[in-house]
């Protein structure tokens, strides 16, 4: 025993000196708080404008697969007639860390001259937005790995909607569609009406809109050598508000001999459409990320809807719905081929027997829990730009208004289905099957079925409630107040504020009723772990908050949040 104090005594030196030179390491208490998983993957937009659908409408897509999508601050998009700030938006484009960052999608219109109202005219030169299109350059030779998609509008026949613009709209929509049929047709009729036009429209007028259309042109074509250079990974090119001729057609067939020359017929599609571009390419990115294509087989309300030409467009309804599947990242296939998902296309052209049968079938498959997408593009009387309320009520009365993995139901059939694909591509393609880094994590798999149903809920809540329910009596109030049967083009302040105030108190109104009766309550299966699931139960909307972005009825913005109890 007196052989080993010497030895414990030692230890016990050798122990302190060693303590004094390695200090003790700090105690770190399990924490209590829940531990807070981030996104699956990130993307930064520079979205058309600053209206509700073609940014808040990309970030909650973006959600429904765990993506978050990051734009620029609103002050810096401009508002309606105002353009948005093209040198502080390159400037907060080159000030991003893309490190983490999965994608960059940019509007073409927005970063060249302020936005889609202000593409439409000739407020900034061709010189100043060629030179905008170095950015591409720079961001390619800092971050040479991070794929870059693009979306880009041919200027449409009109120009835009204001009280500027009143005297002159219909008329100079007139003139532009007759500038190209003319001279296709050489109809003496058309040529009269034509020459009557030149001489009633401002000669400023005209100019302005030629050399818009110009400028536009060359930037595309422009921005096409980017594309071949693979400066720019992805590019379409979408046709905004068009008709049957128009100088915006003289601009395609430009456009298509250039693609053809460089050879990329392929890569850059050309199709009808505007505001939806950023939803796309949400959609396209996140699905090229993990290599993926959805597989969607199309289900049309008749066969002669196939070749109808919807309001606003160009083209038959059919290369316009297997355009916007491709751009968004989908394949078409037929109803015999495996598919992730069906879309329904409610759409003009079809007779009763024929739409009765499409509901039908519809219904079924949303009984059977199968995934289906509505594109509802019918847009009938009175509204002519919202929901057919003889879906809305069989969707009612069956009890299925959340049964979507997909819906939309606005203003024109590439705005609507650009909306319904993209969110239905993601909802399947993350609920398809576990992916690691995507669905592989209960936390994720709850935000994306919040996201989920926040959207779909938002749809309703837009295309149908505001559309069908809340616009139409707002407009007619504007009509009777003018005093000439006419809604203003852009609303004075003190109708803005008037007008404001009575959507945002009636739509909130409308909302909380039907969140009440079709989604309050239920409970929604999230993910699978093992044999356990896992669920949560909708309890009620957070933070609703409705308002007119714009000076005009066209939109709302409908902003709020989902309140959740996990099971």
């Amino acid at each position: 025993m007196k052989n080993l104090v010497p030895q414990l005594l030692l230890a016990l030196c050798l122990g302190s000196l060693s303590v004094a030179q390695t200090p003790r390491p700090k105690l770190n208490p399990k924490s209590t708080a829940k531990l807070v998983i981030g996104a699956a993957g990130y993307l930064v937009l520079l979205p058309i404008d600053d209206r509700p659908a073609v940014g808040q409408f990309a970030q909650m897509i973006g959600r429904i697969a765990d993506h978050e999508v990051k734009m620029p601050p609103r002050a810096l998009l401009g508002r309606f007639t105002q353009p948005g700030n093209v040198a502080k938006l390159d400037d907060w484009l080159r000030a991003q860390d893309y490190r983490k960052v999965d994608a960059l999608i940019v509007s073409l219109d927005m970063l060249c001259y302020g936005g889609l109202v202000a593409s439409r005219t000739h407020s900034v030169s061709e010189a100043g937005a060629l030179r905008q299109l170095e950015f591409f350059r720079w961001f390619k030779k800092q971050h040479p790995r991070k794929p870059v998609y693009v979306f880009s509008t041919i200027k449409r026949v009109a120009p835009t909607a204001t009280a500027k613009t009143r005297g002159t709209h219909d008329k100079l929509a007139r003139w532009a569609e007759l500038k190209d049929r003319v001279a296709k047709t050489n109809d003496q009729k058309f040529a009269e009406e034509l020459a009557r036009l030149e001489n009633e429209l401002p000669p400023s007028a005209i100019a302005d809109d030629l050399a818009a259309r110009q400028r536009n042109l060359n930037v595309n074509l422009a921005a096409l050598e980017l594309v071949k250079q693979n400066i720019i990974n992805e590019m379409v090119l979408l046709q905004d508000d068009a008709r049957e001729f128009g100088l915006h057609r003289q601009a395609q067939a430009r456009l298509r001999e250039r693609l053809k020359e460089l050879k990329l017929e392929t890569r850059v599609p050309i199709y009808n459409g505007a505001d939806e571009g950023s939803l796309s390419l949400v959609s396209r990115a996140i699905l090229d990320k993990f290599q993926s294509k959805v597989r969607i087989a199309v289900v049309y309300s008749s066969e002669k809807s196939k070749t109808a030409i919807a309001p606003y467009e160009d083209h038959p309804l059919q290369f316009t719905v297997e355009s916007q599947i491709r751009a968004a990242g989908g394949v078409v296939v037929k109803d015999n081929e495996p598919f992730d998902y069906r879309l329904y296309v409610n759409a003009p052209a079809t007779e009763r027997g024929e739409f009765n049968q499409f509901v039908g079938k519809l219904l079924a498959e949303l009984k059977a829990q199968r995934p289906v997408a509505l594109a509802d593009l019918l847009f009938p009387a009175p509204h002519h730009s919202g929901a057919d309320e003889r879906l809305i009520e069989a969707l009612k009365r069956e009890k299925l208004i959340d049964a979507f993995v997909g819906y939309a139901a606005w203003n024109t059939a590439g705005n609507t289905l650009g909306t319904a694909i993209p969110a239905a591509n993601l909802r399947t393609f993350f609920r398809g099957f576990f992916r690691k880094g995507l669905n592989d994590l209960a936390e994720r798999g709850a935000r994306a079925e919040t996201a989920h149903l926040e959207f779909l809920l938002h749809r309703y809540v837009g295309d149908y409630l505001y559309h069908d329910v809340v616009r139409p009596v707002a407009n007619a109030n504007l009509r009777q107040a003018a005093g000439d049967g006419t809604v203003t083009y852009e609303l004075t302040p003190e109708l803005y504020e008037a007008t404001n105030k009575e959507v945002s108190e009636r739509l909130k109104a409308e909302t909380e009723k039907f969140f009440a009766e079709h989604f309050q309550g239920k409970t929604y299966t999230f993910s699978y772990q093992g044999r356990r699931a896992h669920s949560f139960t909708v309890e009620g909307l957070k933070d609703l908050n409705i308002y007119l972005p714009w000076s005009r009825t066209f939109e709302v913005v409908v902003e709020y949040q989902l309140a959740t109890k996990r099971n």
